[in-house]
């Protein structure tokens, strides 16, 4: 008998209490969690957590317990599943590029990734080989073991392995016993749990092949990243897939450059150029927020670009964000020193306006916005289109206000983010809560006060959230509002932070009703977070399709010949006086081709005109929606385009 087994035998007249879905029962000591089961449940299972900690099925029994079953179509399900994935890939990946050594391979919120070092770097054209690899093993169906041993004991076999990459990792750790997982004459470091068997692992599929530095420092040695996926069916994997693939077809710099709304450049890298209908999209965006403000009561401010840095140490961003700011002087410095930097975020600048005179609690609260520019030092391997970029715009605001209203003025905003999104086709919002992280200003008690007052606001308003632990900014909590986008994915866009630190650190202050001086409390707040970003995500969750509001191009007008030509250009004209932006198609090509074009450009509404038209008067109009070609008078034409809501 191995060792594994002899630990999952139950000892003689011993007995424990566990708890499972509510029903209490006695079993013998040592007794493994997958017999607390039968067959039937058992094969839906991947897991347990045992008093709460996540555990293998072949976890043995010492104490009483409570257990709950971990499904393989539940979130932690899930993510196990895809850890052995990983697991399998390695082991695949290494019985069939001998010396290849293995460093991590976690699940990710879609999928998995790991990161080898092999003799010669992956491609492409090796993943089909890979995973054809992997579906051998996966029907050997192999038994998945958890071995525990020594640090010192897992230092030696890794480097009689010549896997120095986990010697590496072993070595960093400051743990006493570690766990090794083995399946078949494979093993690996690791914590898990994971699957019973190879034989759970039906529906994966490799993805990828991207370079990644080891620890994520360019300083170290480049590895080889394979990325996969996996589900618990078929069907799921499939659907995925799609998704996947209608990904690829949306992605916003692909759909950026078609529809010539952005421009990237190797020379300005992580700085995109808005093109004349990019821009036009931007500025809409704009628009809508600012109307907003006027309705929330926000006033905007502009604010400098560049600032010393004592400016960065007051507010803290100097000790705790310096890596992240792009530094630099003003020519009359000769020591050599970088004695300024480019804005990472305006909230300084804003606590500069506010401590710029005496304030009184009449003027509270006090909300200023901001469409400043800022600028981050964002590493050039994570840049990525619109959606990771160095300089970026924000619609950020900072409320202060007292106390008293920190309730009405969270509540205000989270009625401001709901709405927005309503507006913009985003059919629903989840939030996390995000606490203390490890490096922060000000006191845990103040911290603690904060989270507090965040979660109730958004119990108040009847919204579910999630505690997102240790990922607040330094300077405060927030609300973190992540916007499921049409091909499943979530983005963090929005927030709402509270900030009694800065406040302290600035000085700032207001003359109370009786007299007295008080520190306002600072509210950090965006709504669609960085513009840049945003547009990224719209694109992509629109295929480029804009509300009409929105739409660069609102209406083209395409005629049949050239004799029609005068009244397209005069229709277009027409249309474009009246405030709208539209445009004619008078090349002297096939209506079918035009028309074509027009859809590609996602045009809202689509014109045509020929003779009969030009000599009544009238129009023919198709929608982008593919509804049937309508006839109509130009002032009906002229009705309809006024009937689109302008939101705000």
């Amino acid at each position: 008998m191995s060792q594994a087994q002899s630990q999952l035998s139950p000892q003689a007249g011993s007995e424990i209490t566990v708890t499972v879905s509510a029903c209490t029962r006695k079993v013998p000591k040592g007794t493994r969690v997958a017999d607390l089961f039968d067959p039937e449940q058992r094969s839906r299972l991947v897991a347990a957590r045992v008093n709460g900690k996540l555990v293998d099925l072949s976890y043995p029994l010492e104490q009483d317990a409570v257990v709950e079953p971990v499904s393989v179509d539940s979130p932690d399900g899930l993510a196990i599943l895809r850890h052995s994935a990983a697991h399998l890939m390695a082991q695949a990946v290494q019985s069939l590029y001998p010396g290849t050594q293995v460093t991590i391979g976690p699940a990710t919120e879609d999928g998995f990734y790991y990161d080898f070092a092999p003799p010669r770097p992956f491609t492409a054209e090796d993943l089909p080989k890979i995973e054809q690899r992997m579906r051998e093993l996966a029907a050997a169906d192999l038994k998945v073991e958890r071995l525990e041993m020594s640090r010192e004991e897992a230092i030696e076999l890794f480097e009689r392995m010549g896997e120095h990459y986990k010697v590496e990792i072993l070595r960093d750790l400051d743990e006493p016993r570690v766990s090794v997982y083995k399946q078949g004459d494979w093993m690996d470091l690791c914590r898990g749990p994971h699957v019973p068997s190879t034989g759970y692992l039906k529906a994966f599929a490799l993805l990828n092949v991207a370079g990644a530095y080891w620890r994520g420092d360019e300083r170290n040695a480049m590895l080889s990243r394979i990325y996969g996926t996996a589900f618990p069916d078929q069907a799921a994997l499939k659907e995925h897939l799609a998704l996947l693939e209608l990904a690829r077809s949306r992605d916003h710099r692909k759909l950026g450059r078609e529809l010539e709304l952005v421009l990237f450049d190797p020379r300005a890298p992580g700085s995109p150029f808005f093109l004349p209908k990019g821009t036009i999209l931007f500025n809409e965006l704009v628009a809508y927020v600012r109307r907003l403000y006027r309705r929330y009561g926000f006033k905007e401010v502009i604010t400098p670009q560049l600032f010393r840095n004592e400016l960065w140490r007051t507010s803290g961003h100097w000790d705790l964000f310096r890596d992240a700011m792009f530094l630099t002087t003003d020519g009359e410095n000769k020591t050599g020193e970088l004695d300024y930097a480019l804005k990472p975020m305006n909230c300084p600048a804003h606590a500069l306006i506010y401590a710029s005179q005496k304030r009184s609690y009449r003027e509270l609260p006090l909300r200023l916005a901001d469409f400043g520019r800022l600028h981050r030092a964002e590493r050039s391997g994570v840049l990525h289109g619109l959606t990771r970029v160095r300089a970026m715009t924000q619609d950020d605001a900072h409320i202060f206000c007292t106390m008293e209203q920190v309730a009405e003025e969270v509540d205000a905003n989270l009625k401001m983010v709901r709405e927005v999104y309503q507006t913009l086709g985003f059919e629903r919002l989840e939030l996390k809560l995000a606490t203390m992280p490890q490096e922060h200003l000000g006191s845990e008690e103040t911290w603690r006060q904060t989270e507090r007052m965040l979660a109730e606001a958004m119990e108040r308003n009847g919204l579910e959230f999630e505690v997102n632990p240790g990922e607040g900014a330094f300077y405060g909590p927030k609300i973190e509002i992540y916007v499921p986008d049409a091909l499943k994915r979530k983005w963090q866009l929005a927030t709402i932070q509270l900030d009694f630190n800065m406040p302290e650190r600035f000085g700032l202050e207001y003359v109370t009703s009786q007299g007295s001086v008080q520190r306002p409390v600072m509210i950090h707040r965006a709504v669609l977070g960085t513009l840049e970003r945003f547009i990224g995500v719209l694109i992509e969750h629109t295929g480029g399709a804009f509300p009409f509001w929105l739409a660069p191009e609102q209406v083209r007008v395409l005629s049949i010949n050239e004799r029609v030509e005068a009244y397209a250009l005069d229709l277009s004209a027409r249309l474009e006086r009246l405030g709208f932006r539209a445009s004619a198609d008078v090349r002297s090509e096939k209506l079918g081709f035009k028309v074509r074009q027009a859809e590609l450009a996602k045009v809202p509404y689509i014109v045509v005109v020929g003779e009969r038209e030009a000599s009544t008067g009238t129009v023919s109009l198709r929608k982008l929606k593919g509804e049937k070609a309508q006839s109509m008078s130009v002032d009906q034409l002229v009705d309809i385009l006024k009937s689109e809501p302008l939101p705000g």
